[in-house]
């Protein structure tokens, strides 16, 4: 709980100091970014795949580190929910290192995530880097991008 509390206070300290609608649009973000990626490290372990998918929009994209993309909502879901039953996520978290207001309608987020994944009988930790592109939509906000590395 700590680390998302240090990481919505970095997040709130980015948007103080960036200038006039930059500040508002991280600041109105924000709460999402958070509540996706908190809940990311639950859904990752438990392979909900309706909770992973829950922050995009219905034309968002997903592009893996394999290169694989995923194009709509429905496909990222499905790409989410094909996690082969012998492959167990033991343990995730993610670490949101920056996000910038491109314009009043988007914000580039960026950071890390790892994993603890067992398959079969073999268990690897396994990290990268990520950069997501998050669009205001009516009141919220959804991912249009979300690209793994």
């Amino acid at each position: 709980m700590k680390l998302q509390v240090s990481i919505a206070s970095a997040a709130l300290l980015l948007a103080a100091a960036a200038p006039g609608w930059q500040a508002k649009t991280l600041a109105s973000a924000a709460p999402f970014i958070d509540k996706a990626n908190d809940e990311w490290t639950r859904a990752i372990v438990s392979g909900n795949s309706d909770v992973l998918t829950a922050p995009y929009a219905e034309k968002g994209i997903f592009v893996g580190p394999d290169g694989s993309v995923s194009i709509g909502k429905a496909a990222v879901r499905a790409m989410y929910a094909s996690r082969p039953a012998s492959v167990k996520v033991l343990k995730a978290s993610i670490r949101s290192d920056g996000r910038a207001a491109h314009d009043p309608d988007d914000v580039y987020e960026w950071g890390t995530a790892s994993m603890t994944v067992r398959r079969g009988e073999t268990i690897k930790q396994a990290s990268g880097r990520y950069l997501t592109v998050w669009h205001h939509e009516g009141a919220a906000w959804l991912i249009t991008r979300n690209i793994a590395f």
